[in-house]
Parts: C-alpha cells; sequence; structure tokens
C-alpha cells in the first residue's frame, strides 16, 4: 500500500509500506507450516460467526468437513501440475504411488481431529437442550475473544489425577528449564511441577480416584465414592463423601501435604497464561446427576450424548 502525503516543510511524498509473506507452490510445505492450535483458534471463530449467521447444526458441519478436507490435503501430499491444472502421474508410478487414505497424517496436525471433534462439543457449539442460552452466548463471547495460548485447553481441558500423583508433583521444579517433552510438565511463577495428565474419557475415572479437570475458565474436582479416605480427608475434612451436605464441604488448603501441594497446583494453573480470570474450583462426587453432567460435557473422546 502506500500512502500520499504532505510533509510539515511542504512537500509532496509518498510512503510506501510493503510486507513479506513466505510463499510455496508445494502444498506439503504449506501443511507442513500448518499450526494446529492457531488453527483450531480461528475455526472456532468462524464457527461462532456461522452460527450466528445460520445455525448450529451448519456451524459444527463446516468444521468437521473443513478437518476433513485438511487432512485429506495433508494427505495427499503435491501434485503435479501442468499449466496450473493437475496431471495425472507419469507411467511407472513415478508420482508416489499408493492410496492416499492409506498414508499418514502429518505429525503437526495429528490432533486436529481430536480438536475438532472438542470444539464440536464445546459450550459454546454442542447440541441439545441442556445449554441455557444465556450461558451459551457467554461461552461464545469468551471463546471469540481467547488468544490461541487460551483457547487451547478451553477446547481441550487438561485433567489430572489427584490420588495417585506423584510426591513431586504440587512442589516446585528445580530444573531450570524443561529437559524434553518426556520432562514433568509445570505451571506457574514457581514452575510447579504438575501430575500426570489422563484422556478426557469417562473410561479413565475410576470410584477410587479424585480428578481435577481444568479448562482455562473453571476447574472441576471429581472425587469417586471409594476414593482414599485418608487422601478424602486430608483434602475436604471428612472420611468421605457420601451422605454429606456439599454446600457445607470446602477444600481444605493447608494443613497437611496432600492438601498444600494440592492447592499449590491450582494456583499455579490459575497463574498460567492460559487463565484470563481466577478460577473457581467446583468439587464433584460421583453419583451427583446434577453437577456430574456438567463435568461430564468436557470428556470430549466419549460419544457425544447430545441431539439436533
Amino acid at each position: 500500500s502506500a500512502l500520499l502525503y504532505t510533509s510539515s516543510a511542504g512537500e509532496r511524498r509518498i510512503r510506501v509500506l510493503t510486507q513479506a509473506l513466505p510463499t510455496t507452490p508445494l502444498s506439503s510445505e504449506l501443511m507442513a507450516s500448518i499450526d494446529t492450535e492457531a488453527m483450531c483458534n480461528l475455526l472456532s471463530k468462524q464457527a461462532i460467526e456461522m452460527t450466528l449467521k445460520q445455525n448450529l447444526d451448519t456451524a459444527r458441519q463446516r468444521l468437521q468437513q473443513t478437518c476433513v478436507d485438511i487432512i485429506k490435503c495433508a494427505k495427499a501430499g503435491d501434485k503435479r501440475t501442468v499449466s496450473g491444472y493437475t496431471a495425472p502421474p507419469p507411467p511407472g508410478g513415478g508420482g508416489g504411488g499408493g492410496d492416499d487414505q492409506d498414508k499418514p497424517i502429518p505429525e503437526n496436525l495429528k490432533l486436529l481431529p481430536l480438536y475438532t471433534l472438542a470444539l464440536v462439543k464445546n459450550k459454546a457449539l454442542r447440541g441439545g437442550t441442556d445449554v441455557h442460552p444465556d450461558e451459551r452466548v457467554q461461552a461464545m463471547n469468551t471463546l471469540g475473544a481467547m488468544w490461541v495460548t487460551q483457547s487451547k485447553n478451553y477446547i481441550y481441558p487438561r485433567m489430572f489425577s489427584i490420588h495417585d500423583m506423584d510426591p513431586s508433583a504440587g512442589l516446585p521444579s528445580v530444573d531450570s528449564v524443561k529437559v524434553d517433552d518426556k520432562s514433568p510438565s509445570t505451571a506457574g511463577r514457581n514452575r510447579v511441577l504438575l501430575p500426570k495428565i489422563v484422556n478426557l474419557s469417562v473410561d479413565r475415572l475410576t470410584s477410587e480416584g479424585i480428578f481435577l479437570l481444568d479448562n482455562g475458565i473453571d476447574m472441576y474436582l471429581w472425587v469417586g465414592r471409594s476414593s482414599n479416605q485418608a487422601a478424602t480427608n486430608a483434602l475436604f475434612g471428612v472420611p468421605s463423601l457420601e451422605n454429606v451436605d456439599m454446600s457445607q464441604i470446602n477444600l481444605q488448603t493447608k494443613g497437611n501435604d496432600h492438601a498444600s501441594r494440592l492447592d499449590a497446583i491450582i494456583q499455579s494453573l490459575g497463574e498460567d497464561e492460559t487463565h484470563n480470570i481466577t478460577p473457581k474450583v467446583t468439587i464433584v462426587r460421583e453419583g451427583d446427576e446434577r453437577l456430574e453432567s456438567r463435568f461430564f460435557w468436557h470428556l470430549v473422546e466419549d460419544r457425544a450424548s447430545f441431539s439436533g
């Protein structure tokens, strides 16, 4: 673009603004450059816009079709072109051969189908009548205003296994930097070590377990009915949550090692850049239909229980 203007000295000048963008004729290079998390952030905003213009079902179908098209193009690889048109491979199978369906998904796109599935089941876009209109609008506004780092966990939350966490979980890391992907994850200013992350599926829940789910806005602490009495007493001050008035139950933050470490984990997650507000921790007792149904919304790897 160019700007024609007059300087303070009365001189007529032209200021030219240029921008250099990388280009490539190869679709394989284009697909290899895709950032899946940034892509999902963009797709979520497009889906919200389509929902407002048309309806939820159309937006979800467009999301799924976009994911299919991207994966299909990534698997297809580079196509031989002649004068700008796709040409058939040369005789003798020199074009790479093989069925595109048999080719692996590129490493940087392997999580795209999972994130798309999670986005379709997100509170902002999920179907059914169990989401109040006001709540859906709030979720749309929240998701539409999120940066990539914030939308990552809002689309695909993290669920931590608390009942069997490592003795070092909840304590500051002694390493100044993360060595590799196999190193324990950390969060917060003090680089507090986090427990192991489990898949977002009801199959990973056990009646003996305690799990913390974090989506960047809310936190849910799911407690199994047969959870360890010592751990339950350390966290809530009672040996069991069965037949207890949940309105009188508060999460302990100090007084014992287990409670102190869990509080450190929750505080460190709240300090992370994925959070833009102080998270609220909701205690969910196994068998509590009202709270469990909302908790299960976030278990996106399970079959969807809504229609429409």
